[in-house]
């Protein structure tokens, strides 16, 4: 269930008191008043009241608490290559909050280097590529966007899904964003990267032709 906090308006808390103090207080005892037993029946029952909103509005907070601490552990664990660690309290964040690109690419990171399940990796970073951001905070637990180098990590999970096309594309999209640094752009990063998108390129191309000489060889 996602974190939410309930708060009970003034207008309602207002009229309620509205509702017990406007009247004259009649006298323990009298026929046409409220009974000793009935009036110990409104206290117990307007403490009780009292205290499920005071609960109901201190849970969603030390719950937001908890799961700041679980996120910045994830992180943790990660900076150290404790992926399924970090799967575990990420997966948790994730059911209890509201979704978070930040979350997901971290979760596809762990899927794809960690358990190298390349499906489960496309899922999360696809999620996540769509907010990637050349101003992403690294470390901050309020980031709302994803790092760009998503676009990286998510071509390397379709790559190793043998989607050659899709490889080529998010390698060709990440490399422009480097292109714009002098130093980036000259970097043996950069060539790397450069050589796979050429390489995902080919053999996207080949298996358009292989499709295709099946295709008539079918026919």
């Amino acid at each position: 269930m996602k974190t939410q906090i309930n708060n009970q308006s003034n207008e309602t808390y207002f009229k309620q008191q509205n509702s017990i103090t406007s009247d004259p207080k009649p006298k323990i005892g009298d026929d046409d008043g409220i009974t000793d037993r009935a009036m110990n029946l409104l206290i117990v029952l307007f403490m009780l009241l009292t205290l499920g909103i005071s609960i109901a509005s201190a849970a969603p907070a030390n719950d937001e608490v908890k799961y700041r601490i679980l996120l910045r552990q994830a992180m943790l664990d990660m900076d150290r290559l404790e992926y399924e660690k970090a799967i575990i309290k990420l997966l948790e964040v994730r059911a209890n909050t509201e979704e978070n690109p930040n979350v997901n690419q971290m979760l596809g990171i762990c899927y794809l280097y960690g358990r190298e399940d390349a499906e489960k990796a496309v899922f999360y970073l696809n999620r996540a590529a769509q907010f990637a951001s050349t101003e992403f905070e690294e470390w901050d637990m309020d980031e709302k966007r994803s790092p760009i180098q998503t676009l990286y990590h998510l071509g390397k999970a379709y790559e190793q899904l043998n989607d050659m096309a899709k490889a080529a594309e998010l390698y060709t999209r990440y490399m422009a964003f480097l292109e714009v640094d002098p130093l980036a752009s000259k970097s043996r990063t950069f060539a790397m990267i450069k050589r796979n998108a050429n390489n995902c390129y080919v053999a996207a191309q080949n298996q358009v032709q292989q499709t295709e000489n099946n295709v008539v060889l079918n026919k």
